[in-house]
């Protein structure tokens, strides 16, 4: 059980310049972090969130729990997290996923929204998730938003209701509680993508993971990285780089692309080459080849 008491400073503004791979120019970044002093914090444990966990056969399912949250309900906001789930939405619901389901803000725009991203509602979304997944089916969890860690080695996504809570929960969603979560399913395709500051330290948590053989986890950063919301792609700097530029634009969408592949394109072009904001790839199984479809 850990116990946090949180100081938030001011969100600093950076530049990066695109590398020569891509056609733009200087462009400021803001950061998608909360600067936090971690010492204690209560919480909950997902013990308490006994369900039934089944699973399915059958013809093989598509399920995503795409979370976007630009407007916080009690710390400093972002501008694009909504832009990227409206992207994801468009994109995996084109490509044929039957089940997704969108958390956000409660002031931004959405293609489809099914409620706020409270910790509370994001564990019941991805419990939901797994409980009805089979082992021929593929998940997705895709979030885009603020992120913190405890410069200890873990790492957490920062919920709507982070320093405020609700339902029993703080708002604060650790790497361990995510990954207690995705243990959990016997699907066969496990797919994670985190465009959040420090979302890394997520890597090891998951590739931990009993059933870690089946999922592939793409980064926008380490565990001590900065992700960015970025004005001249409306969207975060991960997100389009991994998913416009790369999924859509180079690939045109293609259901069978190798997330493998798509990873080293976008790393390549991606505007911070090396070191702590450089995307980070874990892959359960590289052996073969992970696709979304």
């Amino acid at each position: 059980m850990r116990k946090i008491s949180i100081c938030i400073l001011s969100l600093v503004l950076l530049s990066g310049m695109l590398v020569t791979a891509v056609p733009l120019g200087v462009a400021t970044h803001q950061e998608r972090a909360l600067i936090a002093s971690i010492e204690d914090m209560d919480s909950s444990s997902l013990e308490t969130m006994a369900l039934d966990f089944k699973s399915q056969n059958g013809v093989a399912e598509h399920f995503a729990v795409i979370v976007g949250i630009s407007d916080y309900k009690s710390i400093n906001d972002l501008r694009y997290c909504d832009d990227d789930a409206n992207d994801w939405y468009y994109y995996l619901s084109e490509m044929g996923y039957e089940h997704i389901l969108v958390l956000g803000d409660n002031s931004s725009y959405y293609l489809q929204y099914d409620g706020v991203a409270t910790e509370y509602n994001a564990k019941m979304a991805l419990l939901e998730m797994v409980n009805n997944a089979g082992p021929r089916d593929t998940i997705a969890f895709i979030s885009s938003g603020h992120g913190s860690g405890d410069s200890r080695g873990a790492s957490l996504l920062c919920m709507w209701d982070i320093t405020a809570g609700e339902n029993g929960e703080d708002g604060y969603f650790w790497d361990y509680e995510l990954a207690a979560i995705l243990e959990l399913a016997v699907a066969g395709n496990v797919f994670v993508f985190l465009d959040h500051c420090f979302a890394g330290g997520f890597g090891e948590e998951l590739m931990a993971m009993s059933n870690s053989e089946h999922v592939y986890f793409a980064s926008t950063c380490d565990i001590m990285g900065m992700g960015w919301d970025a004005g001249e792609y409306s969207n975060g700097l991960w997100t389009y780089f991994f998913l416009e530029y790369t999924l859509i634009q180079i690939f045109n969408s293609d259901p069978r692309t190798e997330m493998e592949i798509a990873f080293d394109i976008a790393a390549e072009a991606y505007p911070y080459p090396r070191g702590a904001h450089h995307p980070q790839e874990y892959d359960g199984d590289p052996s073969s080849p992970f696709l979304l479809w």
